[in-house]
């Protein structure tokens, strides 16, 4: 087996879409309807065991070569991959952005949050978007969409959400499709075609499919991404006064 590659994955979104209770089901497969607001930001790590081609030239070249050769597929070797997530839980209120916004350097992956049943979650993605990007430091990350809470009541459908996604972030940026991850069939039977992922966070194989999706692109779309080193920010909350401590890890 070849050596872990970790992606440090930050989740986004305004309070209450169920960024904690996504970080719960699929770190600790528990899930919990009791609210409690995130303040600053802290990560939990989950290892994410998939298969992968021994020596594919590229991940679309492979996915390509199935797709023309359903037959060749049997006779490619896989081999076993281990891509360790170290998933970020910021806070959604907006009197911590200051705080959150210094858990964004180096982030591989940030995955936008919006509750299917909260029209404003879906809104805000686009400022969540813009803040990360300013302060990620990362030439080209993962971007993904994930809406929660498909069992509750709806009120924007899908192609109103895709339609938003398409609207250029603050200050005339590049949109949040533009950095879209799309299909690649590697998410299982949950991956959307269009790349919009809409879950329940009740539902474990649910959350189980959107993260293998996420180690996927770890180990394939994060090649051309450039970053500078991570850095882990130890913040005491108890003290305003004091700046907060830097250390490499």
């Amino acid at each position: 087996m070849s050596e872990a590659r970790t992606l440090k994955v930050v989740l986004l979104g305004n309070s209450g879409v169920g960024k904690t209770c996504l970080r719960s089901q699929f770190v600790h497969h528990m899930f919990t309807n009791a609210y409690k607001a995130t303040i600053g930001g802290d990560y939990l790590t989950s290892k994410v065991h998939i298969k992968v081609p021994e020596n594919p030239d590229s991940y679309s070249e492979t996915l390509d070569q199935q797709e023309d050769h359903p037959a060749d597929q049997d006779r490619t070797v896989l081999v076993d991959k281990v891509v360790n997530l170290q998933i970020w839980d910021t806070a959604g209120q907006e009197r911590f952005n200051s705080i959150s916004q210094a858990f964004y350097r180096g982030a591989d992956v940030v995955v936008l949050v919006y509750d299917v049943s909260n029209y404003e979650s879906v809104v805000a993605l686009n400022a969540w978007f813009s803040r990360f990007m300013e302060h990620c430091h990362v030439d080209n990350p993962g971007v993904f969409v994930l809406g929660n809470k498909i069992d509750k009541n709806r009120v924007i459908q899908k192609d109103e959400v895709a339609r938003l996604l398409q609207a250029s972030s603050e200050g005339g940026g590049p949109s949040i499709h533009d950095f879209l991850q799309k299909y690649t069939g590697r998410g299982g039977e949950f991956e959307p075609e269009d790349g919009i992922w809409e879950i329940t966070c009740k539902k474990g194989e649910m959350v189980e499919s959107f993260f293998t999706r996420v180690a996927n692109y770890g180990v394939y779309g994060s090649e051309s991404s450039q970053s500078t080193p991570l850095v882990r920010f130890d913040i005491d909350l108890s003290n305003n006064n004091q700046p907060p401590i830097s250390k490499c890890c």
